[in-house]
């Protein structure tokens, strides 16, 4: 028992520790805060990891937007209403009883303004929000819902109405649509947009003429494209052009392939299958694989591709962030797996304000070069038995 709570008390220190980090690297702007109540708060405000995400459940999609991209956040009432207060007549039944008591619901709606005028309304995943005025700080709370304390009112629910932020940030809302032109005998089957910058995915729409594709709503940065087909999987991480980068060599890779080894997951194996960065930032295409003992009813063999975003911390490489590729799964064993093609033409494809939509026409072909080069003259990675462990030995 005591070995457990040492455990929870070890868990939520680490926890704890995390949200300080994650709220002491967030950036104060400058902006002007309103409140339901009529309230105006002229300062700066911080919002927790910089950034908030919106779901939209009309295109089904979750939309992450960086805080200095917006010109203006405004709520909304979607609904409202007083509910009536129930509770069980007695412990273990069933039915309720009416208390004669009631308590105010509301849902809010939320708007976000760029600086190039396009606009974003969804419904926001809870987000904290900190807001300092003359010296002092304020935390509130940015949600989709909120209810109150039986007794209380509608009007009770305090809630940020607008914040307007002061400086002109270049934030824009743009497009990627073209046409990617695979070999013959190859479908076009998902295309996705990767945003290297902000590390989130946008999966493309496939248009009725074969190859059309088009990814909207991507928010300001540089997009690096993946395109599947029912043979192979093509890509380019423009992170491979950068200054001091390039594409991890096979020596290169089993560096940082020997600690995903060590890791414990629900797959057998991970395996990197092409890789660019430096020693310090990379991002990486793996391979998952799982042979018996899964949840997928009959199927006892999953394969999962991944674009792993990862940094070096320390001196020990994490994983920043996981972007979903493709699964599949099947009852017997996964031979044959699609190839990895890298395209560099791909990759490093620029949303900004002065450019929001870009019209692409690639030809997807096969590369002599292969993905995990034998050798590179680019020593981005220490190679194996060099990296520096956790406890600095």
């Amino acid at each position: 028992m005591r070995k457990s709570s040492t455990i929870a008390k070890v868990c939520w220190a680490v926890l704890v520790l995390g949200l300080i980090a994650s709220r002491a690297a967030a950036e104060w702007l400058p902006a002007a805060v309103e409140l339901s109540d009529g309230t105006r708060i002229e300062g700066r405000v911080q919002v927790t990891e910089d950034a908030v995400i919106i779901q939209n459940e009309a295109q089904a999609r979750r939309y992450t937007v960086r805080a200095a991209e917006i010109a203006k956040l405004e709520t909304t009432i979607e609904r409202q209403s007083m509910e009536e207060k129930w509770m069980f007549r007695e412990s273990g039944l069933d039915d309720k009883v009416y208390t004669g008591e009631h308590y105010p619901v509301r849902e809010y709606l939320t708007r976000i303004a760029f600086h190039d005028g396009r606009r974003l309304d969804g419904h926001i995943v809870p987000k904290s929000l900190y807001v300092e005025s003359e010296g002092k700080q304020q935390r509130f709370i940015l949600r989709r819902k909120d209810e109150g304390a039986v007794g209380q009112k509608l009007e009770d629910l305090l809630y940020v109405r607008a914040i307007t932020f002061k400086e002109q940030g270049a934030g824009a809302r743009g497009s990627i649509e073209g046409t990617l032109l695979p070999p013959a005998g190859e479908r076009l089957e998902k295309v996705l947009a990767v945003n290297r910058d902000k590390l989130f995915a946008i999966e493309a729409a496939l248009g009725p003429v074969s190859g059309k594709f088009r990814a909207t709503d991507c928010t300001e940065g540089t997009y690096d494209l993946l395109a599947v087909t029912n043979k192979a999987i093509y890509l380019y991480f423009s992170r491979e052009r950068d200054k001091g980068s390039g594409r991890l060599s096979a020596e290169q890779v089993a560096g940082v392939q020997s600690w995903i080894d060590k890791l414990r997951d629900f797959f057998h194996t991970q395996k990197i299958l092409y890789a660019a960065g430096n020693e310090e930032r990379l991002f990486a295409l793996v391979c998952q694989e799982r042979h018996g003992g899964t949840t997928s009813g009959e199927a006892q063999y999953v394969r999962r591709y991944e674009v792993w975003a990862m940094h070096r911390p320390g001196g020990e490489w994490q994983i920043e962030k996981r972007m979903f590729v493709q699964r599949a799964s099947s009852d017997k064993p996964l031979v044959e797996a699609p190839a990895t093609i890298v395209v560099p033409e791909l990759g490093g494809h620029l949303i900004s304000a002065q450019s929001a939509d870009l019209q692409l026409e690639i030809k997807l072909a096969p590369n002599p070069q292969s993905p995990i080069p034998v050798a590179s003259t680019n020593a981005v990675v220490a190679p194996p038995g060099t990296e520096k462990q956790a406890n600095g030995h």
